[in-house]
């Protein structure tokens, strides 16, 4: 049968009802998520067209974390009034100071610390500090710190003693921990009593009664401290003199992030 002229009239404007209706609704959602661009882009403008450097710094900062450290961002962040921002480094960028630098800067600020206070205490030739960025270096006159022959710390240096150990405390990271090490040094004049035969024993108890100090006063954990016997055997000076003797009459703390001793590696095995 022939179609009639009105069902041709359909066809002619484009008939086929769900099909036509589908074709003029796509477009729809284009356009509406370019009108929401837009209008973000608009409201990014306005609120950048207000802010101040400082701010617009840390913002391109914080578009692009992945590229900066934590102490650019503290740097960039330091910048201004911490009231206007209430951002914070979160637990995957910690702050310096803990976890990925702890012992760094722990190290570093214990070093600032000491001489500080060795400047206001000390006159620089009973004590001497030594930093070279992994480790410090701490000597202390045996001559001011025991009576001749004997291994008992005398009063009047048991409170520098004390210090120290307030200061180790006061720098220490549980998460990054150091490594301290108490060495006894005395000069080649041999030593025979019935309490110590030989340097090495009393280098040995000195070490010990000033690492026994550092451990009670700071309550830091035990295992973190080694004390080393070294008699006569690592002189700093010749001991032909009296001023060469005297120097090398010593106790040394080495405070380390290079930790030699074996048990600090997890791996290794009594097997």
């Amino acid at each position: 049968m022939a179609a009639s002229s009105d069902d041709r009239g359909n066809e002619r404007a484009g008939g086929g009802g769900e099909e036509a209706e589908e074709r003029t609704d796509g477009w729809m959602t284009s356009y509406a998520d370019m009108v929401t661009l837009l209008m973000t882009f608009f409201v990014l403008m306005f609120a950048l067209s207000s802010a101040d450097t400082e701010k617009a710094t840390l913002f391109m900062a914080a578009m692009s974390r992945d590229g900066i450290s934590a102490e650019q961002f503290w740097e960039i962040r330091d910048m201004f009034d911490p009231d206007d921002f209430g951002g914070e480094w979160d637990d995957e960028w910690p702050r310096p100071g803990s976890n990925d630098r702890g012992g760094e800067a722990a190290i570093q600020g214990l070093y600032e610390n000491m001489s500080r206070w060795l400047e206001e205490h000390e006159d620089g030739d009973s004590i001497s500090l030594v930093y070279n960025g992994d480790h410090i270096m701490l000597m202390l006159k045996s001559d001011i710190l025991f009576a001749s022959g004997s291994v008992d710390i005398t009063p009047e240096m048991l409170g520098i003693a004390e210090t120290i150990a307030e200061l180790l405390a006061a720098h220490f990271v549980p998460e990054d921990p150091f490594e301290i090490v108490v060495s006894g040094h005395t000069d080649n004049v041999p030593i025979n009593t019935p309490q110590y035969p030989s340097n090495w024993h009393i280098s040995r108890d000195r070490a010990l009664n000033f690492l026994w100090i550092l451990v009670n006063t700071s309550d830091l954990d035990p295992g973190l401290f080694l004390a080393r016997a070294c008699g006569e055997y690592r002189p700093i000076a010749s001991n032909d003199t009296a001023e060469g003797r005297a120097l090398n009459r010593r106790v040394e703390v080495l405070i380390s992030l290079v930790r030699d001793n074996p048990l600090w590696d997890t791996s290794f095995s009594y097997d």
